[in-house]
This record gives C-alpha cells, structure tokens and sequence, in this order.
C-alpha cells in the first residue's frame, strides 16, 4: 500500500533545475490538533527510486490502482525522459506519476497523524504480521487482475510474476515501512470498531439478517458475455434452475453459509438480494457468476461469530475512511507543497501536476519537441543552438 538515494527527479518539459537550491521538504503537513509533519525530498525520493528499480513492483502498484478503483483507472507511467525501463542507472521519473504519489503519501502521513491523536500505535507483533502478509496481499491483487477480462490491462505481466517475486524485489527499508503503514491502519480501525464480546453481540442483534444461514444455488460461466446471455433468459422467464443446470462447471445448488461470508467473499449486493431473485452479473475468482439465495434462516452468534467480527472490521474501515477524507478535506488542515511536484487542491486532496510552461519560455524549445528540429533544420538550412535556440 506504501508506494524514491539521491537522485532528481526530472520535470516535465525537460527543465533543469539541478542548480536551483534544493529545499529539504517535499511536502510538510499541519493543521487543528494534528502533530505537524513533513514528507522529505530525500524520502519521496528514496521511494521514487525503488519503484522505478522493480519493474515488478510496478506491475503491483498498476494492479492495484486497477483493482481499487474498479477498472476505472490506471498509474501515469513512471520512466521518465532518457530512461530505459529496469535499468539500473540512477532513475528519472515523470511529474504526474511522482505528483500522484506524493499525493497518496500525504494521506497517510494525514493517516498515521490520525493515529497519533488517537493514541493508536502497532505493537511489534501487528507490525509482524502485516510484513508477513505482504506477499499473500501482492499475490492476491496480480491475480484477480490477471483475470479479469477488460481492454484496459494495467499490468501485462500481472498472470506472470508472484507476490513473492514483487516483495523481494523492494529494498527491506521498503517492505518496512510498508508493513509499519499497513498495521497502524489495522490498529487504527480496531480503535474505530470495538471489538469486545458486548460490542460484537450488539452488533449482531442489530443486523441479524445479514447473518443469516442462507442456502444458495449458482450459474457459473467462463465469460461475463455468456453470464449477461443467462441472466437474460431468467428474466425472460425461465426457471433459474434450469438456466444454472445448462450453464458451465460450478453451477448449481452450493448448499448453506453465513449470507455476510458469502458477500464478503463475492460482493456486498448480495446483503440486499431478496430471497428467489436472481443476482445481477458478479465477478468471482476466474469466473463470472449468477446467484440465488433458495432459502435463509436465523443463525445463532455463536455460528456467526467470526462474520461478525469481519462485519465490524469493515465497519471499522469504512470509518477510518471517512475521518481520513474529512481531515483531507477540511479547512484546518494545511499542506504545503514544493511546486516542482506540484500544487496542493484542498478541495479535492489531491497533488495537482505542475504546469508544463509554454513553448516560448523553453530557451531550446526543439530539444523537447522533436516534430520542431526536423522543421526548424529544414526552414533555417541548420541545427539550432542548444543555448538560445537561434539559429547558426
């Protein structure tokens, strides 16, 4: 989830600015009852460098931002102007790719400043757990994106490569850091959502349909385009039954469990799903399934209890969220960018790119347009200077 060594990182446009002085903060972080913070050049830097290293590692972040946003986005490419990707050479890296970053870095600085107005700091045993459960995370993304079908692919190595292999790749420094992020948002979210045996049962007598014992049959197919065909004769009438007997492996009654397990697992719009009705089209493991809940009865705590304890995880999570977007969002928090990565949008949380100056202030405009030399040789009978871009 953590996403740059001494190394510059190149703008846009190809401006240098290797002789400008070099403020030591990327970003710094500060606002009403939160502990004032900063983000250094050296570490986003750091960062910046052991991402553009691991072309695997990139493979994961572009999952990952696939995965998340639900086929909706993808990363800016990293490499930036001159380099070839994986070579080991000391890395430039492109403005919108380490604007977005830097981005996604101050959220959580704003998350772990969160935490320490809460209280909430890991134990080493949580800190251990999330570094050993970093490669089981890798490997759970690369292969959900690798099945999914789609035009856009994120990653075209995402089926090829492990989460071990994109782990090892990172410097140890990485997968640190990494892990103490990952287990301070756990802790954060236990901290969030209450977990004592009282809190559990309450929440279970509030929601108790969702934990329901509820039994289940399937039409499973290969395509979503074959799933869209079958839900398309149930609504046409015919018998679910006999649309999932017809349909391809896996289909069928699937027997009895917890309804908030199976949504969990498959989605959350099963919840809401009446008895006898037919799900809408949901993406599953390497398939694309239909669903019809046949039947549903009561369950006791004592059956549920560990898809309670889930529920109010998610619960958990869904709070955090919430407090992070609105200290993102509000008025007391100020983030102070250093504007060659980019201005801060308070309104939306967002590093916005900087601006790619105009051609006509580019002393060597050609340089960084190569339509324009072929043009300006053709037109002056020769190169320009790299200096003042005039010709001679």
């Amino acid at each position: 989830m953590k996403r740059f060594i001494l190394v510059l990182v190149v703008l846009a446009g190809g401006l240098a600015w290797a002789c400008l002085a070099i403020p030591a903060n990327a970003a710094t972080i500060s606002g009403q009852d939160l502990t004032s913070s900063v983000i250094t050049q050296n570490d986003l830097n750091a960062d910046i460098h052991a991402i553009a290293s691991s072309p695997d590692y990139q493979c994961f972040l572009a999952a990952q931002e696939y995965a998340g946003s639900n086929g909706q986005e993808t990363l800016p490419p990293i490499d930036g102007a001159g380099q070839t990707p994986g070579s080991s050479a000391n890395p430039t890296a492109t403005t919108a790719y380490v604007s977005q970053y830097l981005g996604t870095q101050i959220g959580h600085q704003l998350l772990i400043n969160l935490a320490t107005k809460q209280g909430v700091k890991p134990t080493t045993a949580q800190v251990n757990a999330a570094r050993k459960s970093l490669v089981s995370q890798a490997q759970q993304t690369l292969t959900e994106v690798s099945q999914v079908e789609s035009e856009i692919t994120p990653c075209a190595d995402a089926g090829a490569i492990t989460g071990a292999t994109v782990i090892n790749s990172m410097p140890s420094w990485f997968n640190n850091q990494t892990a103490q992020f990952n287990a301070t948002v756990l802790a954060l979210e236990s901290h969030l959502a209450p977990s004592t045996q009282a809190d559990l049962m309450k929440y279970f007598n509030s929601n108790r349909h969702d934990f329901d014992n509820a039994c289940v049959t399937v039409a499973a197919y290969s395509t979503e385009s074959d799933a869209a065909a079958g839900l398309e004769k149930v609504n046409s009438g015919t018998p679910f039954a006999q649309v999932a007997a017809a349909a391809t492996t896996g289909s069928g009654p699937q027997g009895c469990d917890i309804l908030y397990g199976l949504a969990y697992e498959i989605d959350p719009s099963l919840l809401a799903l009446k008895d006898n009705m037919v799900s809408t089209v949901l993406p599953y493991q390497s398939s694309y399934i239909l669903l019809e809940i046949t039947s549903r009865s009561p369950t006791t705590f004592a059956k549920a209890e560990s898809a309670v304890r889930a529920a109010i995880g998610q619960a958990g999570n869904s709070e955090l969220r919430q407090l992070l977007d609105a200290t993102e969002l509000s008025s007391h928090t100020h983030v102070t960018i250093d504007p060659r990565y980019g201005t801060w949008k308070a309104t939306s949380a967002q590093v916005l790119v900087p601006t790619v100056p105009p051609v006509s202030d580019v002393l060597n405009a050609p340089a960084n347009d190569p339509s324009a030399i072929s043009t300006a040789a053709s037109s002056t009978g020769g190169a320009s200077t790299p200096a003042t871009g005039s010709s001679g």
